[in-house]
């Protein structure tokens, strides 16, 4: 709730801050809305927000189950650990994000109109959901072991597909690169690191942030 400022008697307006926290704690529960019910629902949620805020080993299993609202030992009815937990988090979030790109990149035929219209909706779903895409990317990058394969795989999947709009555009003379696997790595990466910089509350929205990565993009990969 807003403070009062008691010397205007009214109340304050919340810091950019707090409205992009609130709203990426929204975007976290609607995530889960869909994915998820009852008590499962409720340690995913705390367990997304706990990773968030204090990353994969300062997120005890106790701090999860107070922010689910429920006691350690009820989490272990439904997880086995909490590296069973996260990577309930890395598969969905990960199936999430990387299909944002593969689905609508899939609907249309020309490469240019597979590249832009794939990173528009990529660069969108990151900024819409900013800490959870902002967790999954930073907290990944050290979980190697074997029972993560099928997150890597999703992974490799983006980055091949994009490698493969990239020769197709290049095949059919509307890409002029010198190096296309150096345009596959920067389009991707400028991509997944809005989650780290974009704040919601600007007047810049997630959408309107799509199209110009996708402007950006086509201008990266040199379309004619």
């Amino acid at each position: 709730m807003s403070q009062i400022d008691e010397t205007l008697g009214r109340p304050e307006r919340p810091t950019r801050v707090q409205v992009d926290r609130e709203y990426a704690e929204r975007k976290i529960e609607e995530f889960w809305d869909e994915r998820a019910s009852g008590a499962v629902r409720r340690i995913l949620k705390g367990a997304t927000l706990a990773f968030a805020d204090l990353g994969y080993h300062g997120a005890s299993t106790r701090e999860i189950a107070a922010r689910a609202g429920m006691s350690s030992g009820a989490i272990y009815i439904h997880f086995e650990s909490k590296q069973e937990l996260f990577h309930r988090v890395a598969l969905e979030g990960h199936r999430a994000s990387t299909g944002s790109f593969n689905v609508p990149a899939r609907q249309v035929v020309e490469p240019l109109d597979r590249l832009r219209l794939g990173v528009a909706s990529f660069a969108t779903w990151l900024a819409e959901n900013n800490l959870l895409a902002h967790t999954l990317e930073y907290e990944i990058r050290l979980r190697r072991e074997p029972e993560f394969d099928d997150v890597w795989e999703l992974r490799r999947g983006i980055d091949e597909h994009m490698a493969e709009i990239l020769r197709a555009g290049m095949e059919q003379g509307v890409f002029r690169l010198a190096d296309p696997e150096w345009t596959r790595i920067a389009i991707l990466s400028l991509c997944i690191d809005v989650s780290r910089w974009y704040r919601h509350g600007t007047t810049r929205t997630p959408m309107a942030l799509g199209f110009q990565y996708a402007d950006l993009a086509a201008k990266l990969a040199g379309a004619t």
